[in-house]
């Protein structure tokens, strides 16, 4: 019987003529097939046939249901190899002959290109002799391409070996048997509605059904010769054509568009990209919405989509088409779940990115390598192992049910962190030594030295145990996210069952190391979120709304780069290559895809789905504020409206986060107040009795925000210490130790030309034995250089020390006290008086405020006159600038040395222990017997000193009044070292 094809624009009524030839098939007692492009499709027209009682006897399917049809007529039992087995199959093939290849071999995502090779290969019969013979008399072609002919080879022996065939080979081997026994059809009629674009292989479906099983086909395709809109699926049309008999083009027609909105619609369908002149009205049936960055834009949307449906317009008659990456997708399921939108995101989602499919992924990671494992795993995953190790054993224990207690993971990833890098089963000993063994792992271990069948099955295992844990004693209905983690154990558990089997046939080309399973699992993606429904608005991509209608339609994130899109698809061929082997040996390997011509159609195509309402948005910017320029289809649509289509445009400023959003239109639509003052009473009481740090001081001077982040909520670093602070920690400690040695020895902690020897020896001996308390560098290559270059600086301070020893005159000062602390809430003795950590009440500094600290050297003489000092890295301030830079350590502490020790502070100095200039700077009483080397005004009379720590004291007490009270405000120029918001997030500081 005749193939029937059926062209036509869109909304031509192909849908009608398609739906009364199937109703022709079923008066007629046939059974016929109507064929779909996507599952959404299937529901819509079960719904629409089960309306009109024609139901029965007719299916509603996808083309894979057709093929799968196809091969049980035939008879075909042949065992399947899966996609994912395949692609590892591909993977090991190549990486054995990575020298034949060349430099194709380390291509990026080279197994899904050689599937992608493959399967057009075997559609196009191509045989390895063929491509081996049309490889060599190309010109051009790269030498590692030739070796594709030699890997499909083997491809096709290692398949028949395994006694399987894939995918293409079980559809062509169907086909090939139908077209020797048309009767095992038993001549059902089969209609096509909704393609746009078609595969070799489905093209060859067709043409065995129709021209060779003699079946009766309709083939329904939006086309219509000379328009720019469709010269992306010319080939397609070209390909049917001369398959079809009977050929019906159906003209355009506007009746499907709601009345108020058909002029406007019906023009832009005819006039997309055609060089007319003329303008339509838009009459509020287009519209455009531009945000400031993603979220405004988003945002947008959400606040028209909820005007629609408070005017009373169903939510499943209105439609989100975007291009959604997974960080826009999320964006866009926080903006509408704000919005209280029901919505459904179908997408494509990651197996690594679940929580089980991480947990097993991670659990794989932490077992010892195989001593003799499979092929070499590629470069980028094993730095990728080797990099913050840590979180794979993280993943597993953070899994939903596997700890009791998740806290016992924060602790874990604390300490594996600040250790600096580990191996994954470094920090599985870490782990193992608390707590306790993990024998997951080793029954994981186990199952490898097994095999990869067993390695597989034990995987599959550790993942079904994965997934009931979370739900261990529970009934509870699953919700959506739960929803998402069953969708990938499911797909989870279907890899890990082809990988099983091929571990079976083909041990030598299966994944027969733990970390090789876990990077064939990581690229595993499935498909997440819940199916369209007539309760909520779809969000599709472009290519998912193509054989049914929506009443409004919001195609958003019209970016130039992302629709149009510039991504070429990639493929082992060039153009070139391709072009040079259909020249030389007449071997056609896909045709020349006109990128744009493809996006026109989509865009046409999208645009043409509405009937009463079709919205176009872009936003300004990028979240980094970096200029993201709108498509220039956006002006392709705009030139066949009037002007009053831009002017009218809806804008929206950035949001600094959701509770800055507002209803677009409201005044300030999208900016967020400021942190606003504290007013909790309980938490005003516990500021107004706090005990402050001179430190902590300086930063509310700085700015309250910061404070507010840093010093009050002070969540745990879970980074390693920062150098500086590793570095400062053990020369106190160091110093500290020497000093008390040096007095022990000698009677006095000064150290003077005489003793300047002995104080190096000491020197050397403190940094060795303290160095393992603080870790210079969390890079083992980093710590030598950095203790050489630490030691080097703290001897030359003791030898600055010495001179200047040697230079004093007048009473003569003493290091009496060593890291003196005071204020602290704990009590220690570490051994005996010299060690004993002091404890001392906080000092009240005037007005009730409380200070504690830890002061680094009091340096007594024996009149009672004391000097403070503090030690610093390389750079510090002079007296006339502590209040300006928020220092406030040495005047402070210059108070609290008098209030706790009875001496009287005639001098404070910052001393720094790096650099070309060690000379401390501070302030020193000019009155007193004390003679120090002094830089420029460091000494003063008692009336300028006095007054001087009389304005600091001033300061401090001002700024813990100020947080009493509560006053919580942003300070950006002072916040950060060089000025800015260092916390935008949390301030919301807007300029």
């Amino acid at each position: 019987m005749p193939i029937t094809l059926i062209t036509g624009p869109a909304n031509a009524g192909k849908a009608e003529l398609v739906m009364h030839e199937l109703r022709h098939h079923l008066r007629l007692g046939r059974e016929p097939a109507l064929i779909v492009p996507t599952a959404a499709d299937v529901a819509h027209y079960r719904r629409e046939l089960a309306g009109d009682g024609a139901s029965l006897g007719a299916e509603v399917q996808r083309f894979r249901e057709l093929i799968a049809s196809a091969v049980r007529r035939a008879g075909d039992g042949s065992p399947l190899m899966g996609a994912v087995a395949r692609e590892r199959m591909l993977g090991a093939i190549a990486a054995s002959q990575r020298d034949e290849l060349g430099a194709l071999a380390s291509s990026p995502g080279l197994a899904r290109a050689l599937v992608r090779f493959v399967a057009e290969a075997q559609e196009r019969r191509i045989t390895p002799q063929r491509l081996r013979g049309a490889l060599s008399a190309a010109p051009g072609v790269a030498p590692g391409a030739r070796g594709l002919a030699t890997l499909l080879e083997r491809y096709l022996v290692a398949l028949r070996t395994a006694r399987c065939v894939d995918e293409e080979q079980r559809a062509l081997r169907a086909f090939d048997v139908l077209r020797r026994k048309p009767a095992l059809w038993g001549g059902r009629p089969v209609l096509f509605y909704g393609f746009d674009d078609l595969t070799r292989l489905q093209l060859d479906a067709i043409e065995t059904l129709g021209s060779r099983v003699d079946a009766p086909v309709t083939v329904s395709l939006t086309y219509e010769p000379g328009r720019a809109a469709f010269a992306g699926r010319a080939s397609t049309f070209h390909a049917l054509l001369p398959l079809a008999s009977r050929h019906e083009q159906l003209p355009a027609r506007a009746e499907h568009y709601a009345p108020g909105a058909r002029a406007a619609l019906a023009h832009l369908e005819r006039s997309l990209f055609e060089p007319t002149g003329s303008r339509a009205d838009p009459a509020r049936a287009v519209r455009l919405l531009e945000g400031a960055d993603q979220r405004a834009e988003l945002e947008l949307v959400a606040a028209q989509i909820a005007e629609l449906l408070s005017a009373g317009m169903a939510a499943g008659e209105i439609a989100v088409v975007t291009r959604a990456t997974p960080a826009s997708a999320d964006l866009l399921e926080e903006v509408f779940a704000a919005a209280s939108i029901p919505y459904t995101l179908r997408r494509r989602r990651r197996f690594a990115d679940s929580a089980i499919g991480a947990a097993l992924i991670g659990l794989l990671r932490c077992v010892a390598p195989a001593a003799a494992g499979g092929a070499p795993r590629p470069q980028e995953h094993r730095r990728e192992d080797e990099e913050d190790a840590a979180r794979h054993l993280l993943a597993w224990l953070r899994a939903p049910g596997v700890l009791a207690r998740p806290e016992l993971a924060d602790r874990l990833e604390a300490l594996a962190r600040r250790a600096g890098p580990m191996s994954a089963q470094q920090v599985t000993a870490l782990w193992e030594q608390r707590h306790w063994r993990v024998q997951a792992i080793e029954l994981l271990a186990q199952a490898q030295e097994r095999g990869p069948a067993a390695l597989a099955e034990r995987a599959a295992r550790e993942l079904s145990w994965l997934f009931a844990a979370a739900h261990r004693r529970q009934a509870s209905v699953l919700d959506a996210e739960e929803l998402d983690e069953a969708r990938a154990q499911a797909a989870g558990a279907r890899a890990l069952v082809e990988l099983r089997e091929l571990g079976r046939v083909a041990p030598q080309l299966a994944a027969r190391d733990a970390h090789v399973l876990a990077d064939t699992l990581q690229g595993l993606e499935l498909s997440a979120g819940a199916r369209p429904s007539q309760r909520a608005v779809a969000v599709l991509d472009p290519l998912a709304l193509r054989a049914r209608r929506v009443r409004a339609l919001f195609l958003c994130g019209l970016q130039e780069g992302v629709f149009p899109s510039s991504v070429r698809p990639q493929r082992l061929l060039s153009e070139e290559e391709r072009r040079g082997l259909a020249q030389a040996s007449g071997l056609l390997l896909g045709e020349s895809e006109d990128v744009l011509a493809a996006e026109r159609y989509l865009l046409y195509a999208a645009v043409s789905r509405p009937q009463e309402l079709l919205v176009l948005s872009w936003h300004g910017a990028g979240d980094d504020g970096v200029p993201s320029p709108r498509s220039l289809f956006v002006d392709d649509v705009c030139d066949l409206f009037e002007h009053t289509l831009e002017q009218t445009t809806l804008h929206r400023r950035a949001a600094a986060g959701v509770h800055g959003a507002r209803a677009a239109g409201e005044p300030g639509a999208g900016a967020a107040a400021p942190i606003a003052p504290l007013r909790d009473p309980a938490l005003l009481g516990e500021l107004g009795a706090h005990t402050w740090s001179a430190s902590s001081l300086g930063v509310w001077m700085s700015c309250p925000a910061r404070w507010l982040v840093e010093r009050l909520l002070r969540a745990r670093d879970l980074d390693p210490e920062a150098e500086p602070l590793a570095r400062g920690g053990l020369a106190h400690a160091a110093l500290k130790q020497t000093l008390q040695q040096l007095r022990r020895e000698t009677g006095s902690a000064r150290v003077t030309p005489h003793s300047l020897a002995r104080a190096r020896e000491l020197l050397a001996r403190a940094l060795q034995e303290h160095e393992p308390e603080f870790e210079l560098s969390s890079a083992p290559e980093r710590r030598p250089g950095a203790r050489r270059r630490l030691h080097a600086d703290l001897e030359r301070y003791l030898e600055h020390a010495a001179a200047c020893a040697g230079e004093q005159g007048g009473s003569v000062l003493e290091p009496a006290h060593l890291e003196l602390e005071f204020g602290f809430a704990y009590e220690g003795d570490e051994g005996g008086d010299e060690g004993a950590r002091e404890c001392l009440p906080p000092v009240d500094i005037g007005d009730g405020v409380m200070l504690r600290g830890r002061i680094d050297r009091v340096d007594v003489d024996r009149s009672g006159q004391a000097v403070i000092y503090d030690y610093k890295g390389r750079h510090v301030w002079p007296a006339a600038k502590w209040i300006a830079e928020r220092d406030l350590q040495v005047a402070l502490y210059m108070r609290a040395a008098e209030r706790l020790l009875g001496v009287r502070a005639v001098g404070g100095f910052y001393q720094p222990l790096s650099g070309s200039d060690l000379r401390a700077r501070g302030v020193l009483d000019a009155g007193a017997h004390v003679t120090l080397p002094c830089v420029g005004d460091d000494a003063r009379d008692a009336r300028e000193m006095q007054a001087l720590l009389d304005d600091v004291l001033a300061a401090a007490r001002e700024a813990a009044a100020q947080a009493a009270r509560g006053e919580l405000e942003p300070r950006p120029p002072t916040c950060a070292f060089k000025g800015g918001c260092r916390y935008p997030a949390i301030c919301r500081w807007q300029p």
